[in-house]
């Protein structure tokens, strides 16, 4: 029988996020859209219709939190999110936060990445939306920072609990001295800010290193796993974390 859903069959994968002065312990997970057969999250959305594009933005948040109190996951969850979604009345935050309710799951253990691919017009409008989502307790956080329009005014507004460094930066960190000069200036500006830095896509042991003399304790990447699709994958620590 066909599915009644306006939507692509589809799930969700979750990579964890470690938190490296903690010993490697689990700080959160990232839920991330994946086809029913593992298929990447653009050739899923590449078949949903322009217009229902914040519905399912909405969908996909709310299919994560769903799977995420199944798993009885007890430590962050990391929801990519559309910033245009944000402000929306229909589809924004409240949606994920019913389903929070309907898991019976804590909503303080939300974590919404903001994932734009345009600029923002209304600014000033979603800096509010923003302060009312932590205001519940939420944490907000910049996806792909460095790259595009996550800029440093992402740092000034909409003032960020967390960044998430962009892979760009991280891939070869460690034989690229520009790259290790820009980050320690992200870092040392989150700081000031009191915002925590994510260091994502992080493959060797030497770009693991090198990240934490620049005093980035968040990490994410294959060195520790890759995402289990529909499942929890086992956590890898490296050589240097455990010695």
């Amino acid at each position: 029988m066909p599915s009644s859903s306006p939507f692509p069959e589809f799930t969700m994968a979750f990579q964890p996020i470690v938190d490296t002065a903690a010993g490697g312990t689990l700080f959160a997970y990232e839920a991330l859209l994946r086809g029913r057969l593992g298929e990447s999250a653009a050739s899923v959305f590449a078949n949903v219709p322009p217009e229902k594009t914040l519905a399912f933005d909405a969908a996909c948040r709310e299919r994560a939190v769903e799977m995420a109190a199944s798993f009885g996951v007890c430590c962050g969850l990391s929801l990519n999110v559309w910033a245009s979604a944000i402000c929306d009345h229909r589809y924004g935050l409240h949606t994920t936060l019913r389903a929070t309710q309907r898991a019976e799951w804590p909503a303080r253990r939300l974590i919404f990445v903001m994932a734009e691919q345009e600029p923002v017009e209304d600014k000033g409008k979603l800096s509010r939306w923003i302060a009312a989502a932590r205001n519940r307790g939420f944490t907000v956080a910049i996806d792909d920072f460095g790259a595009g329009y996550a800029g440093i005014n992402s740092l000034l507004q909409p003032r960020p609990d967390m960044v998430k460094l962009d892979m760009g930066l991280v891939h070869g960190i460690d034989a690229d001295r520009s790259r290790r000069t820009i980050v320690k200036g992200v870092v040392d500006a989150c700081a000031v800010f009191g915002c925590r830095v994510v260091g994502e896509g992080v493959e060797t042991e030497a770009e693991f290193a090198v990240l934490a003399w620049l005093g980035i304790d968040l990490m994410q990447g294959y060195i520790f796993a890759r995402p289990g699709i529909a499942c929890l994958p086992e956590i890898v620590r490296p050589a240097a974390l455990t010695s």
